[in-house]
């Protein structure tokens, strides 16, 4: 027997590096992979939160409006300001907080 020890790869161990280039794809693959789908929503989904806007538009109620954001579900509460079809967003208000919302982002909408 050898009395140098089996080191395998551990000489080479400390000294591993990524390119600059290699490091920026791999963290942009890490944030792809985080990112939050929405689900598909059926139709009755849609009735009903087009019933609720259309009922808190009217009489002035506040909603709470759950929407898809970059990295997980978030939620605002407010008033529905207008609901603008041709641009297709939802514009609520909370005091001095707005907020505008995308219908492809609406994932449910209810009474608070």
């Amino acid at each position: 027997m050898s009395d140098i020890p089996d080191r395998k790869n551990m000489l080479w161990e400390g000294s591993r590096m990524f390119l600059p280039e290699h490091r920026e794809a791999l963290l942009k693959q890490r944030r792809r992979a985080e990112e939050f789908t929405p689900p598909e929503l059926d139709e009755s989904q849609l009735e009903y939160m087009n019933y609720i806007l259309r009922e808190a538009l009217e009489e002035e109620k506040p909603v709470l409006v759950t929407y898809a954001a970059k990295y997980s579900r978030e939620q605002f509460c407010g008033f529905v300001d207008k609901v603008d079809p041709y641009s297709r967003v939802i514009r609520l208000s909370n005091g001095d907080c707005k907020k505008q919302i995308p219908f492809a982002k609406l994932l449910h909408v209810e009474w608070p």
